[in-house]
């Protein structure tokens, strides 16, 4: 039963697919959709729009209709034609880098002609308009961005803009088939164009790598880029959309529909977070993790460096970026991670990711033509994080030489030598002092070893630590002080640094090393330690240790971090001067006093990762 209605269905359809009017079933195969090609040619301070559109477009986008007789009024087709080239010099957009409009003016209509005896219904398809339209700049642009907004109401499909782009000094074009409402950006280089088309590949190889090195490898700022970190202590997702690409997905509250102001940025970055909390699921050792966001930034063109946090301003919807960046804590080195995308539409229908675990390098595609969109990684035999142990010391062969005085013993003496006066000075016999005696000398005697007493011993020095030992003790413990820092938790890193530091100094070189960390460029983000050159290095006479056996030491050393986002490695070295005190604690070396003398920040350094 079903079957033979399924069969009637079909064929009723065919029926009255084959009823139609030949000339709009001929229409409907040949152009379903509006296309306008675009040739766009820019130089420093103009860009020339050639467009060229079927004629059907007239009636899809200015709403001709057709005569009782079957044919269009001519004059109104040449009316039609002219408005047609004010309704894309609104309608196709040229934004600078800031998302302003500007302004573009028709200079030229090219009308199609139309015979004598006029153009019947569903033949506009076979004549073509032509228009040329100009924008011009005040200053060479390094960024246009174009958007269609070319949208009938009734039209079944989008209309299409072919776009073929040029720059000046170069014959090689871009090229782009847009949508509306899905803005396309692109670059210009004015002192290293693109190159002519007879160019060698080693030629067009060294040019792409210039042109990676000078966007820090952003090239596309209509794609969604995603990176994936896998430490020891955290997984870290970070994502660059697109504004235009979120607010598909997301109604972004705004009072300029072409703008989201600062003030609005807040409310929006709420979203941004609730969005990817809803989808993109992360797994680490088969548990789903929620991701911690550190940072939702709205980024505008000019800025190459996303993992620079931008100051806050208005960015253009059409233009704009977001970054976002997500972490999920592992507690521990992760034995699995999987990473789901699953949040697709027709603005986003495909990602590309590179993942950095650790010391390799993956890449992964996203996209909603796959029934599975999970990135999986298990871990092989990546180091662990080698505990750190306290530097031991010999304390007797570094300790003050003392003079051991039984205590007991001594006393007897004493009574022994009173004993003896008395019996000088009174004249009293014997029978009286000789018991005395007696009982002192043989209860020092047997307590002998009791009760021992010390005393620095003032005719010999105190043994001194010699400069080679002093020397690998301190750069020992010089070198856990830092390591303590491969570990995230503040707990971990607390106990790490209790096996070198002691006393009031433990939280006092945390918060100095933290703070030394920082950059500020990152908004403050804690770099990683990446390596730590000891320079110049020698025991220091002035710094000496009061009670406790041990030395001063002074120190000079480099110390290399790095903060690394969306493939950009940040790199800044500071230098320091510094006088220790090291000291026996408890049968262990350690620092227990630091004085800077002297600090300085180099230069951040930006480089990029290979990939």
């Amino acid at each position: 039963m079903i079957r033979a209605a399924s069969l009637f269905l079909v064929g009723m359809f065919v029926l009255a697919v084959f009823s139609w009017p030949q000339e709009l079933l001929a229409h409907e195969r040949r152009h379903p959709v509006s296309v306008v090609e675009a040739d766009i040619y820019v130089t420093k301070f103009k860009a020339t729009v050639k467009l060229k559109a079927f004629a059907e477009d007239l009636e899809l986008l200015q709403g001709i209709e057709v005569m009782d007789d079957g044919f269009y009024d001519s004059e109104e087709l040449v009316d039609a034609t002219k408005d047609h080239a004010d309704y894309l010099a609104e309608r196709i957009e040229l934004l600078t880098a800031n998302g302003n409009q500007l302004s573009g003016k028709v200079v030229e209509i090219t009308q199609f002609e139309i015979p004598d005896e006029g153009i019947r219904q569903g033949q506009l398809m076979n004549y073509t308009m032509g228009f040329v339209l100009e924008y011009e700049f005040d200053e060479p642009p390094e960024f246009l961005t174009i958007v269609q907004k070319m949208v009938a109401e009734g039209m079944l499909l989008p209309s299409e803009l072919k776009v073929m782009l040029k720059q000046a000094g170069s014959d090689q074009p871009f090229m782009k088939m847009m949508k509306p409402d899905q803005p396309e950006t692109f670059r210009f280089d004015w002192e290293d164009p693109a190159l002519q088309s007879d160019a060698s590949d080693e030629d067009w190889e060294s040019w792409f790598e210039k042109q990676r090195e000078k966007t820090l490898g952003i090239q596309s700022y209509s794609s969604v880029y995603s990176f994936i970190y896998i430490t020891h202590y955290e997984v870290r997702h970070e994502v660059l959309i697109p504004l235009a690409s979120l607010a598909s997905f997301l109604e972004l509250e705004r009072a300029d529909p072409g703008f989201l102001e600062v003030a609005e940025q807040a409310a929006a970055a709420k979203k941004i977070e609730a969005f990817f909390s809803s989808g993109n699921p992360v797994t680490i050792d088969g548990v789903v993790v929620q991701p911690t966001f550190d940072r939702v930034d709205f980024y505008g063109l000019d800025l190459r460096d996303f993992a620079v946090q931008a100051e806050r301003r208005k960015v253009s919807m059409a233009n704009g970026r977001v970054g976002v960046i997500m972490s999920y804590s592992t507690k521990g080195m992760p034995a699995s991670v999987t990473v789901t995308w699953d949040l697709f539409n027709e603005a986003v229908k495909s990602v590309d990711s590179v993942v950095f675990a650790f010391d390799e390098i993956q890449k992964t595609e996203f996209t909603m033509f796959l029934t599975d969109n999970t990135f999986e990684w298990k871990a092989t035999d990546q180091p662990a994080i080698v505990p750190i142990v306290g530097v031991p010391a010999d304390r007797e062969a570094y300790s003050h030489p003392v003079i051991q005085i039984p205590l007991v013993s001594a006393l007897c003496g004493l009574g022994v030598v009173l004993s003896l006066a008395f019996f000088v000075f009174c004249k009293c016999t014997w029978k009286v002092v000789l018991p005395a005696l007696l009982f002192f000398l043989l209860v020092g005697a047997l307590c002998w070893n009791a009760q021992i007493w010390e005393l620095r011993n003032p005719f010999l020095a105190k043994p001194k630590v010699p400069a080679e030992k002093a020397g690998q003790v301190f750069n020992q413990l010089h070198k856990n002080i830092f390591r303590a820092f491969d570990y995230r938790n503040e707990e971990e890193i607390y106990n790490a640094l209790s096996q070198s530091v002691d006393g009031e100094l433990l939280r006092d070189l945390y918060l100095k090393i933290i703070a030394s960390l920082k950059v500020k460029e990152q908004g403050g983000a804690v770099s990683n330690i990446q390596e730590v050159i000891i320079g110049e290095g020698e025991i220091d006479e002035t710094t000496s240790p009061i009670a406790r056996p041990g030395f001063g030491f002074r120190s000079k050393w480099d110390l290399v971090g790095t903060v690394e986002h969306w493939g950009h490695i940040h790199e800044r070295t500071n230098q320091y001067d510094a006088r220790f005190l090291v000291e026996l604690v408890n049968d262990r070396w350690k620092i227990t006093n630091m004085e800077i003398l002297d600090e300085s920040q180099g230069p951040v350094r930006t480089s990029l990762r290979k990939f």
